[in-house]
This record gives C-alpha cells, structure tokens and sequence, in this order.
C-alpha cells in the first residue's frame, strides 16, 4: 500500500492486545490517540521507554490522549516484560503499566503503517523477519494522523518532544496560532497567516508585528475563566469516580486511598448522604467538597421545614450548583475545585444522576465518570451501558470501571459506593409522611462487608 502521509486518515484494524480486544478506530473514540511501536519484548531501550511512557501517563491524559504500543511479539511475551518494565520504572518512581500493547507476531499492523525496520540487518527475530522501527503516530479526535516520527531501533524517544508537539496541534485546533522554533506551552506563539490585521487586533488584543507575515502573541485565555480552568485541573488530578443510573436505582462509587498507611481511613468519607433520598460523591478537592456537602444538608433541612419533605434530586442539585456558581463571581473566592455527581429519588421525577462541574453548570446523566481516568471510564461505559441496566448490574458495571484505571488492589477499603432505590408502592403507602414521621432512606451507602461480597463475585 502506498506510504502513509499527513492528514491522512489512520487505517482502522482489529488487534489482540495486553487489555483485550480492540477495534482501533473503536478504541479511540472521540479521544486523541499515540500508537507507537518498539523493535522488541525484553530489549532495553524499550524497557526504559515503556516504563517513562507509564509514569508520563497523567500527562497525555489530562490532554486526552489515550496511548497503545505495538511489537511484533505475542500477548503472553507483552504481559511478563510488563512486570519486567514496572520493576525496572520503579526505580525512578511509580511505574504502572495500564495501556495497552498490541500483539502483531504477523506484522500485518506493522506493515499496515509501515513501521518494519528494512534498514537495520540486526533488528530480525530468530526467522530473520524484520521488527519494528520507533514509530509514533499521533491521531486526532477525526482518525486524522497529525504527526509521524521515526526513531532507529537504537535511539530513545524523546517523550517530552512528543508531549510539545501534542500540546501544539491542540492549541492550533483551538486558536488560529502557529507555533514557532522551540516553543514551549506558555510561550508565544504565531498568529496564523490566515488572520487579518484586523481580526488579530480583536482576537489577539496584545500581539506584536514583527514583519508583515510574522506576528507572535501571548495565547491568554481571552474570554475565558482562567480560575474555572485551575478549578477543573483540580478535578482531572482527583480521584475516579462515576454514577450509573439503572431500572430501578442508580449506584455512585468511587476510589478511597489515602496518601499514606498511617491515615486512618475509617474517618475518610468520599460518598456523602445529604438527606434520605440524596447522596453525592466528588473528585477533586476534599475541603471544598466538605463545604458542599454542609451547605447541601442545610438546603435540604430547610426545604424540609417549609414543605414537609425532603427535596426532589434537581432543586437540591440547583441549590447546590448556585453556590458553586457564586463562587466563580466573587472578589477574593475561587471557585470549588470539585466536580459532584449528585444521586437521588423523588416521587416526580424517580430516580436522577447529576453532574455539577465547578462553574456552576449541571446536567442530568445515564451514566458519567469524573477524576483523573475520566476519558478512560466514560469510554468503558459507552461500551458497557444500556438503558435496560438493573441496579445490581450497574454495581459490577461500576466496580469494573474502576477496576481499568485503579492503581493497586482493590478491597472493600479501597472503594466506596452508594446505592439510590425504587421504593415500592407499599413503602412508599407505608412511610407516607405525617407532621413527625421522616420516610424510609432511598439512599444509602453500602457496608465494607457489602462491597466485599461484590468485589468477590
């Protein structure tokens, strides 16, 4: 096939690879992606490669890039040089290897994309088939290939050239920018030929023209909220955690490690129960949330004297997306640095999962995940979600999510869930509420011993 060039489309495939399974173009889903290729299993330069590819994950991912290897070896060699590959990373700091690596012994994808190595004589297996050369591809949110560098087998990638030219395509997709010689995020960039002199003066109040065909300017966030930008930087570092509304209830969990063994845990609560027919659960950063979750329980106290009832899902989630809201307004606050997922029952509307980011916007959701693995989760749960889902599926739906970004092992201390119920006709008739009676809790947080039986199945 002819050789593959820029802003061509990235052929699709279907591949075994270290995490299952993949259709390619599936797999990318509405992410950025970089497939890159390694000569061999148990080679050294690609150890060290991997390893820094690992521990660069948080990087690519808060850009939304989602990441795969190849080499022309099989799943079983991928998964024992992966314990190689993390014990070897270790010594440079946390080192976990989550992405996939594609299996290609056939090299029918190597050869799709051209990455087989014809130059190196040394570079063949025990038949004398060529493997691969340092091949990255970076493919957009379209499959479009934005980017193809080629690194002989005996060179170590520059992960952080990558990283500089992904921050780039970004910028250019977002702002009609070039970006010049060296550039780093933060720098000047270009002000793309393409922009009139007088839209660079509207667009790029503060660029400087240097030449007629070369003007360079600040990128500022003009018209944008630099504050919520820092605010939700706070929620990508956060921990996982998602909702899944099903038939008859809906489930929120999240993940519960504390940063270090000598913190008691038992005192940690990342799921919160504002009133007996609402809880919510968080991602980001815990003092704000404990703020929130104050004010929440006092809306819902006060809507209960004044109605005699506890309030539906969407008021008390207004209620609390308003404070949020105010905070992105005020001289002197920031905004909270939390993102809510918000879960509860009422008599109107049944059961509700809402999102609340930290500008004050909020939006009902079938499903949704927030946190550091956020693109990773919500893509596992286009997959696994359907609108037929029932409570307990939605629980093992749940684990499973977070079972595909979860560093460590996971045990009934680890994690946290909440549960919302349907009640039935008879409680709902037997908990009817009288001026001293409270109804039956449609919202409750599971036990240790609960999770632990779910974990186990």
């Amino acid at each position: 096939m002819p050789s593959l060039r820029l802003g061509d489309t990235a052929p699709d495939f279907e591949a075994e690879t270290t995490t299952g399974n993949i259709k390619f173009h599936e797999w990318i889903g509405n992410s950025w992606a970089i497939l890159f290729s390694h000569p061999g299993d148990f080679t050294p330069v690609c150890t060290t490669e991997l390893g820094e590819v690992a521990r660069r994950a948080p990087d690519f991912q808060k850009r939304g890039v989602k990441l795969i290897g190849i080499s022309a070896n099989g799943l079983e060699d991928h998964h024992a040089w992966v314990k190689d590959i993390n014990e070897y990373g270790s010594k440079f700091g946390h080192t976990d290897v989550r992405f996939p690596i594609i299996a290609d012994g056939d090299r029918k994808i190597s050869t799709l994309y051209d990455m087989l190595d014809y130059q190196d004589a040394t570079n063949r297996d025990a038949k004398g088939l060529p493997f691969t050369i340092r091949t990255v591809f970076v493919i957009d949110p379209k499959k479009t290939i934005r980017l193809m560098i080629a690194y002989p087998a005996s060179t170590g990638r520059n992960f952080d050239e990558i990283i500089r030219v992904v921050d780039s395509l970004q910028l250019g997709d977002k702002h009609r920018i070039t970006t010049p010689v060296n550039w780093n995020k933060g720098d000047d960039v270009i002000v793309h030929p393409s922009v009139t002199s007088e839209e660079a003066k509207v667009l790029f109040p503060e660029h400087t023209v240097h030449k007629p065909y070369l003007r360079t300017t600040p990128l500022k966030h003009y018209g944008k909220l630099v504050q919520i930008e820092h605010a939700l930087a706070a929620v990508s570092q956060g921990t996982t955690s998602l909702g899944i509304k099903a038939t008859n209830g809906i489930v929120i969990a999240t993940e519960k490690k504390t940063s270090s063994i000598l913190i008691d845990d038992s005192v940690v609560d990342k799921v919160a129960v504002i009133c007996p027919n609402i809880g919510i659960v968080y991602s980001g950063m815990g003092p704000d949330f404990r703020v929130l979750v104050t004010r929440a329980r006092k809306s819902a106290q006060a809507y209960w004297k004044i109605y005699n009832e506890y309030p539906p899902t969407r008021v008390l989630t207004q209620d609390i997306a308003n404070v949020m809201q105010q905070a992105t307004q005020s001289g002197g606050v920031r905004p909270f640095g939390v993102s809510l997922l918000v879960a509860g029952w009422d008599i109107n509307r049944g059961p509700s999962l809402y999102q609340v980011d930290p500008s004050g916007s909020f939006w009902a959701w079938k499903a949704s995940a927030i946190g550091k693995n956020m693109i990773n989760a919500k893509t596992f749960l286009e997959k696994r979600y359907n609108d037929d889902i029932s409570l307990e599926d939605a629980i093992h739906t749940a684990l499973l999510t977070l079972k595909e970004g979860f560093e460590g092992q996971m045990t009934e201390k680890t994690i946290e869930i909440g549960v919302v119920t349907v009640p039935t006709p008879q409680e709902l008739e037997s908990s009817a509420v009288g001026p001293n009676t409270r109804p039956k809790p449609t919202f409750r947080k599971l036990t240790e011993e609960e999770v632990r039986d779910y974990l186990a199945l």
